[in-house]
């Protein structure tokens, strides 16, 4: 059986625990426990695990001092969470690279259900706070709206504008077909949109002016195929499952 390996990222013993209990009882999940952001890095790099719960609040310094050091070619997801979320957090959370967002009250079986749906490219945000969120992402204006993506996912984004496949990014950026699926779906999470090929349209808008160029030439001119929106009902998050061409 493959376990998914999950990092319980969170400051109170008796929190972890409880996490963890939960998710050995489940049988397919691998858990270690960090109580600070230098126990994080330490078995993130150690451990390479699949999923980072992240305290919002994780001393010291809170979870947008721990996202910036996650190895951006890495394939952990990390995911904050907390009691009492604040719109501005969580946005910046995203925008330091945080696949998603949970409420620590959510439910045990959807836990279950969100750490099992990430494997499949679905990113949690907690359903209160996503209709925030996507407000707050459209009512930007392009450029603005950019900066919710971390460097590494718009220079991503700046290649699939091209009509570059994964496979040309990957040779591109130096980095796995994986990791580039992982960015291209963090990317339709954030910006709300439900194909690469509105996200490309997103970035010709954003940054008309700029002309990236694969080194091998590559156009990518196979047919970009759309992605689809899927909720999830478990809970109290809601998920989307993006359509990623490779």
């Amino acid at each position: 059986m493959t376990r998914t390996r999950v990092l319980i990222a969170d400051p109170l013993p008796i929190f972890r625990a409880g996490v963890r209990d939960l998710l050995l009882a489940a049988e397919d999940f691998a858990v270690c426990e960090a109580g600070n952001r230098g126990e994080v890095l330490e078995s993130v790099a150690a451990t390479e695990c699949d999923v980072v719960l992240l305290d919002l609040d994780l001393p010291p310094g809170g979870a947008l001092a721990v996202l910036p050091d996650l190895h951006p070619s890495s394939a952990t997801h990390a995911i904050v969470w907390s009691f009492k979320p604040s719109q501005e957090k969580v946005l910046a959370a995203l925008r330091h690279g945080a696949s998603g967002y949970l409420h620590k009250e959510i439910p045990a079986p959807a836990l279950l259900r969100t750490l099992r749906a990430l494997a499949q490219g679905e990113a949690p945000l907690a359903r209160d706070l996503a209709g925030a969120a996507i407000s707050a992402v459209r009512g930007s204006g392009a450029r603005e709206l950019a900066s919710i993506l971390t460097a590494r996912e718009r220079e991503v984004l700046s290649l699939v504008a091209t009509g570059a496949r994964n496979r040309q990014v990957a040779v591109a950026l130096e980095i796995s077909e994986f990791t580039v699926k992982r960015h291209v779906q963090n990317i339709l999470q954030k910006l709300a949109l439900p194909s690469r090929v509105e996200a490309a349209a997103f970035y010709r808008s954003a940054f008309p002016d700029d002309e990236p160029a694969l080194e091998n030439g590559g156009n990518g001119s196979e047919e970009d195929p759309s992605g689809s929106s899927t909720p999830f009902t478990g809970g109290s998050v809601t998920t989307t499952t993006a359509g990623v061409a490779s």
